[in-house]
């Protein structure tokens, strides 16, 4: 049970470390116009990826029961290191079109 406790800690801090500084990032880089409409876009792909992330969960008696309980976890360690990756790809042209923001 200490590893299910863990991992919700983890989740919540990093939701926790995440969020302000993605909507600090909004608030800087969005003309001033757009300001609400993108704090709203930001919360519509948080509400998104949780649909998103019930759904694939409830895959869980699915894919266990034609692969393995192991492979249902693999599934979920390999789409965020696939994520990260992109990520960090993506990070130079993030960059350069922030046009010097910091």
């Amino acid at each position: 049970m200490l590893w299910l406790i863990l991992a919700y800690l983890f989740h919540t801090l990093g939701e926790l470390c995440l969020s302000p500084v993605g909507l600090s990032y909004v608030s800087k880089l969005v003309p001033g116009r757009m300001i609400a409409f993108m704090f709203g876009m930001w919360y519509i792909a948080i509400a998104i990826a949780n649909k998103l992330a019930g759904l694939t969960g409830g895959l869980i008696d699915t894919i266990s029961e034609q692969y393995s309980l192991s492979t249902f976890f693999l599934i979920f360690t390999l789409i965020p290191i696939g994520a990260g990756v992109i990520i960090m790809l993506l990070n130079p042209l993030l960059k350069r079109l922030m046009h010097g923001v910091h």
